[in-house]
């Protein structure tokens, strides 16, 4: 490990002018053209600053090749309760909620004293629209197994 710029060494010149944090900013390409004409002589001078530079670039490759990971999506614990209650939770309550609102719309369709005519109409229509519904759905399920891009995230 470098030591210190508090430590007290012998330096050159050269060394004195030429902070960690200029070579650092060296090593990444951020110093203007004429600072970095400056570091370069500096570094042809010392060797202390040249076996620090060897250090600080060691340091900046190994630390490039590191990649982290991205989390798993889904993977936490919120997460994981969500999909194991929240969402069948929501599905059983729509169901039986939809269920019991059917079966009272059908005993008040039967039970109402319009004309045989206009109950086969309006049944007409909305046993079209189920069909239409269900063939919609239907066809989703079919191309979302088959879709090669569902696994893809953004």
């Amino acid at each position: 490990m470098p030591p210190s710029d508090e430590s007290p060494r012998n330096e050159s010149a050269a060394e004195m002018t030429i902070s960690r944090d200029t070579l650092m900013r060296y090593l990444d390409g951020e110093l203007d053209p004429q600072r970095s004409r400056e570091v370069e002589a500096a570094l042809e001078e010392s060797t202390e600053l040249q076996r620090e530079m060897a250090v600080y670039r060691m340091f900046h490759r190994d630390l490039s090749q590191l990649r982290l990971s991205d989390p798993p999506s889904g993977s936490s614990v919120w997460g994981r309760v969500h999909r194991r209650l929240g969402r069948p939770m929501g599905w059983l309550l729509m169901a039986l909620g939809a269920g019991a609102w059917m079966g009272h719309v059908i005993y008040i369709y039967l039970t109402s004293p319009a004309p045989s005519w206009e109950k086969a109409a309006t049944s007409a229509i909305v046993i079209g629209v189920l069909i239409l519904l269900a063939s919609v759905i239907h066809e989703r399920a079919l191309e979302w197994r088959s879709d090669p891009y569902r696994d893809v995230e953004r």
